[in-house]
């Protein structure tokens, strides 16, 4: 199953180098990308162009992934996009506070590239485990 996104896939990771990787991977699967370096750069981009699906770093200063989230599920228009969150922190206790945030699945760090298209296809759910 391949998505095709109307909008471009917004990627925020205050790290420019795993925001610049991410947003080059998912480039090259044919999506368009909208690249941030924080949680404000992110918040304004989400806004700006209420996309389909936003993949979060956690840890980001000033506005970190989880009070993203948190803002987004609050704007009538956040409430159907995906969220996904980028972190290094996939226990499942921290996984259990990130969905509650308001993100519909986890992406571990470091992501492997099949786990990426799963999400990118929308075949992991809230579990975070791969669909069927």
């Amino acid at each position: 199953m391949h998505l095709t996104y109307s909008s471009p896939i917004v990627v925020a990771d205050d790290n420019r180098e795993i925001a610049d990787l991410l947003s080059e991977l998912i480039a090259s699967f044919g999506h368009a990308v909208r690249t941030c370096y924080d949680g404000r750069q992110a918040r304004a981009a989400i806004a700006g162009d209420w996309p389909q699906l936003a993949v979060l770093d956690i840890s980001m200063p000033d506005l970190n992934g989880c009070e993203l989230a948190r803002w987004v599920r609050e704007q009538a228009a956040g409430r159907e996009i995906r969220l996904v969150a980028l972190t290094g922190h996939s226990a499942p206790d921290d996984c259990a506070r990130i969905l509650a945030a308001g993100f519909d699945e986890v992406l571990p760090k470091p992501f492997d590239i099949d786990r990426l298209q799963a999400v990118l296809a929308g075949g992991v759910g809230r579990s975070g485990r791969l669909s069927a």
